[in-house]
Parts: C-alpha cells; sequence; structure tokens
C-alpha cells in the first residue's frame, strides 16, 4: 500500500470520525497558548494547565508508537491500519509541538508583563535599603511609608511573593542580600519559579532548571 492510498483510506473515514480526529488535532494549537495565557492574567487560573495532559499522553504514546507501526507496514494485515495511524500521527504530532511552543511565548509573555508591574514593590524595597543602611525584614516593614500594601503579583495562578534576606539568602542566593521570588509551576510535578536578584548576578543554571532572563528578572525552567 502506497501513501497515496493511505490518505485515500484517511479520507474515506466517517465524516465525523474524521472531523472529531481534525478538530482534536488541531486544538492543541490554541489550548497550549491558551492555558499558559490564563495562568499568568489577573482572573486566571493554573486549572488549564492540567488539561495539557489530555494532550501530552496521547502525544508520548504517539511518538513510542511510530517505530511499531512503520514496522507495521512490512506486512500484508497490519499495513492498512498501520498507515492509517501514522497518517493520525502526522497530523497530531506537528500540532501538539506547535501548540507547545506558543504556550511557551504566551507563558513568558505573561512572565515579562510580571516582571514590569513588580517595579513599584522593587523601588519601595531599594528605598527603604537607602534610608535604613539595609533591607526590611520582610515586606511588611514597607507599609505604610514606602508603599500602601503589600502588593500581590497580579497572577491569580501565582498571587504571592516570597522574599528572603539575612545571611541565608546571601548563600542560598549569590550573595544578594535580599531576593524575590515567586513560585510558577507550570503542571504536574514542576518547579518553575521567577527570581529577582539585586544585583543580577544570575547563574545560568541552578535552583532546579535553566535561567532565562525576563527583565530585570530570571525565569528558572525547571
Amino acid at each position: 500500500m502506497t501513501w497515496q492510498e493511505g490518505i485515500e483510506i484517511f479520507l474515506s473515514m466517517k465524516r465525523r470520525e474524521l472531523i472529531q480526529l481534525v478538530v482534536f488535532a488541531l486544538s492543541a494549537i490554541v489550548y497550549f497558548p491558551f492555558s499558559e495565557w490564563l495562568s499568568t492574567t489577573q482572573g486566571g487560573t493554573s486549572l488549564f494547565l492540567w488539561g495539557q495532559m489530555i494532550y501530552v499522553l496521547p502525544l508520548v504514546a504517539s511518538i513510542l508508537a511510530m517505530p511499531f507501526l512503520v514496522f507495521g507496514l512490512f506486512f500484508r494485515d497490519t499495513r492498512r491500519r498501520s498507515c492509517l495511524y501514522l497518517l493520525c500521527i502526522a497530523l497530531f504530532v506537528p500540532c501538539c509541538i506547535f501548540g507547545v511552543g506558543l504556550g511557551d511565548k504566551a507563558r513568558m509573555a505573561g512572565m515579562k508583563s510580571f516582571a514590569q508591574r513588580s517595579q513599584t514593590l522593587i523601588r519601595a524595597i531599594e528605598n527603604y535599603e537607602r534610608y535604613h543602611s539595609g533591607p526590611p525584614q520582610s515586606l511588611n516593614d514597607l507599609v505604610p511609608d514606602y508603599i500602601p500594601a503589600v502588593p500581590c503579583t497580579g497572577m491569580a495562578a501565582y498571587p504571592e511573593y516570597r522574599y528572603h534576606t539575612g545571611d541565608m539568602a546571601k548563600q542560598q542566593y549569590a550573595g544578594n542580600s535580599w531576593v524575590l521570588t515567586v513560585f510558577t509551576p507550570s503542571g504536574f510535578l514542576n518547579f518553575d519559579m521567577m527570581l529577582y536578584f539585586p544585583n543580577q548576578n544570575y547563574p545560568h543554571h541552578g535552583y532546579g532548571g535553566s535561567l532565562e532572563p525576563v527583565g530585570d528578572w530570571a525565569y528558572v525552567h525547571e
């Protein structure tokens, strides 16, 4: 059976089955960026990030199955079915890969906006440090003289700044006297986070992953 014949079989499927397959494959292009964008917005949630498993599990299964399906092309009894599945995979896998790429861009765009919003808090800490010859012991020390209230991150899925200072911060964070972090997991067993070092001395790797600059912050890809 040639690939042309396989395509004819693919197109001869019941219209409903074909539409369902195509819609599911194409939906990956929309779902990944949508779920990542939603996790970084003020009214968003990280719940939809878990829905990515609906695509990730079939994607992994498809990639693992490809060698067996190619092998099945050499046998008459399995040739037709193997060709059909390979055509399905040829549609599904690129859609997933493209969707994941768009999702990463949407997520990092949200993190860039977050970094810009955080300038108010950073300036407040710097002003406190200038007038007190040292950083505050907690963010609450900034209220009300430097900021009216401790702000949220503006990301509903990751609302809280974590503030680190003292000798422990210097030891863990490359000698910085204070550090801001935001825990930003992007799914199952993931420990991504945003880091702000006032000295801007970010390593290329560390804290459980590789670091990507995002404005004055760095994003840790776990």
